[in-house]
């Protein structure tokens, strides 16, 4: 393989007539405030300002730049440096509006003309930094002089952290803040803010230094990018995946099926909140169906998989992609996805795991929708399972906080048998084999009490939400009231000063919004007469228990009895 690598600055890359493409193969733009911030201190910190109010410059090495395509060659393909080279473009953008804000377009401009922008031979405009993935958000709204920025908001992460990044360099550069660094430079003025603005950009341009290394063959590409990540440095194991489907996936006519493919999952990790990390998706993605491994180890599993040919890329990326539509579903639910009122008990469940901050599951649930989809596991099965999954970890996770050892990779294993399930019945004796050691985890009612007692409103507001609504709901005769807009009324109002046992849960009841109001800081007595209005089961059988007064002594009371009833129901539902 022929190398030639030369020192380069930063002027020498941007001010060449060249495009530096950011190749298919390569990750989303994804450096955090932290990573923005050390590329913006390797750039103050080497400028000094001497006696004289002159300026002194240091040259600083900012690592290595790879490329695809002969030195000469007027497009280059980024193999290792693209997050370096799009914050330093990202960088002169800032540096470009903040002269325009002090009404110096010519200094603007010349910045874009000769380092983001530039002209080929037939005078067509071109950005030096090509870019599709987050095309047009990056060209319009970061890259180009006369900014976009009203009708061209962000829609998926990657082009969040473009503009997170641009307005984190933005505002570093603002007079305020350079005014903090520099302190012993007056820069009240125009002249001495715009002369300072001009040494920050050249010590960018001339005294930043890479290492620029060009390869002739784009295929030597893909094993350069893997070499110099072997060991997880800089990516994840879903970058170095990414790149070994698009290195078997080469087909980009008439369409890069890989690319489209890649970018919808992406699309699909990012169209909801919650869903967490692309790499969190795949990795449970892959528990479910393969191995489990943890993501540190995940892309050797990988690999092994793939040299032994056990892989075909374009119908794992068709499997993430289909797998990815349910699990959004699962991490992330809308009730929008469950149209037919026979599937809300199943939405109900999932949206309790979400409450309880749970993921370990995941991994399962996901092996269930498969089966479901398949047909191999009948609905009443599905419901009885989500029901299950629920209320043991209201009771081990929500509620009594119990150590998790050992849960994700039970949930694993038995996403992987059901995986591999050829039929109902061998589905079914899995499901009651996975139930059965779930059950062995369950904590004793002593422990759930102790833990019971000590939620507290409004820390674990969706949770105490979440109890009054299981009890409202197994009161209910029919079964079928769902009570999910109650509001919680403080029995002891929250002025009367006892902070100690005003949250508890004994202390609270669910009131609907207008009788809430009501009842405000009113007395006791007085807010007895309001609960006798509500249609809730739970006020009701208060008012019936005729209490006279209430106290610290009558929540704990209560508080016990609510415990007790809840770890007694939940059995029940196990």
């Amino acid at each position: 393989m022929e190398l030639h690598a030369y020192t380069r600055t930063i002027n020498d890359i941007f001010a060449a007539n060249k495009k530096y493409i950011v190749p298919r193969f390569q990750r989303e733009y994804s450096w955090s405030k932290d990573e923005v911030n050390e590329l913006w201190e390797d750039i103050i910190s080497n400028i000094e300002i001497i006696d004289n109010h002159e300026f002194h410059h240091e040259e600083h090495f900012i690592g290595a730049l790879v490329l695809v395509g002969e030195d000469k060659s007027q497009e280059l393909k980024i193999v290792d440096g693209q997050q370096r080279l799009t914050t330093l473009t990202i960088f002169l953008s800032a540096l470009c509006e903040r002269f325009m804000t002090i009404e110096n377009k010519t200094l603007a401009e010349a910045i874009y003309n000769n380092f983001i922008a530039g002209k080929d031979s037939d005078g067509e405009d071109y950005f030096k930094l090509q870019n599709e993935s987050p095309k047009p958000f990056f060209q319009t709204r970061i890259q180009y002089i006369e900014k976009e920025n009203e009708k061209n908001e962000p829609n998926t992460e990657e082009e969040k952290t473009l503009l997170k990044s641009y307005e984190q360099l933005y505002e570093n550069l603002s007079r305020e803040n350079l005014s903090e660094v520099f302190k012993d430079f007056k820069i009240d003025q125009n002249p001495n803010y715009e002369r300072l603005l001009k040494e920050i950009r050249n010590q960018l341009l001339l005294y930043l230094k890479v290492i620029y290394i060009t390869v002739k063959e784009e295929y030597q590409a893909y094993t350069i990018f893997e070499t110099l990540n072997a060991r997880g440095i800089n990516l994840s194991f879903v970058d170095l995946i990414k790149n070994k489907l698009f290195k078997e996936l080469k087909k980009q006519h008439p369409d890069d099926t890989a690319k489209t493919k890649w970018k919808k999952l992406r699309s699909l990790m990012s169209s909801r909140e919650g869903l967490g990390s692309l790499e969190t998706f795949v990795r449970h993605w892959w528990i479910s169906r393969y191995s489990y491994v943890s993501a540190k180890h995940l892309y050797k599993a990988f690999r092994k998989k793939w040299n032994t040919n056990e892989i075909n890329a374009s119908q794992f990326i068709d499997d993430l992609i289909s797998d990815a539509e349910k699990y959004i579903k699962i991490a992330s639910p809308n009730l929008d996805d469950w149209k037919h009122q026979h599937d809300k008990d199943i939405y109900r469940s999932l949206n309790a795991l979400k409450i309880f901050n749970v993921s370990q599951n995941r991994p399962f649930i996901l092996s269930l929708f498969r089966a479901k989809e398949a047909k191999i596991i009948k609905f009443s099965e599905l419901k009885n399972i989500f029901k299950f999954i629920e209320t043991f970890h209201f009771t081990f996770t929500a509620v009594c906080s119990m150590r998790p050892s050992g849960i994700e990779a039970s949930y694993s294993k038995a996403a992987r048998d059901i995986f591999q399930a050829k039929s109902q019945k061998n589905l079914t004796d899995i499901i009651m084999n996975f139930k059965n050691q779930l059950k062995k985890r369950i904590p004793n009612k002593n422990i759930f009490q102790e833990k019971f007692e000590k939620l507290k409103y409004p820390n674990n507001q969706k949770l105490i939400n979440y109890i009054f609504v299981l009890i409202e709901v197994s009161k209910s005769e029919t079964k079928e009231f769902q009570p999910e807009d109650l509001t919680l009324e403080h029995i002891l109002p929250q002025s009367s000063g006892k902070d100690d046992c005003l949250g508890k849960i004994g202390n609270l009841l669910p009131l609907g919004k207008n009788l809430n109001q009501k009842a405000g800081n009113k007395s006791f007595q007085e807010k007895i007469k309001i609960y006798q209005e509500s249609e809730f089961y739970i006020t009701r059988e208060f008012v019936a228990n005729n209490y006279q007064t209430w106290g610290e002594e009558q929540i704990n009371e209560r508080t016990n009895e609510l415990a007790d009833y809840c770890y007694d129901l939940l059995q029940t539902k196990l």
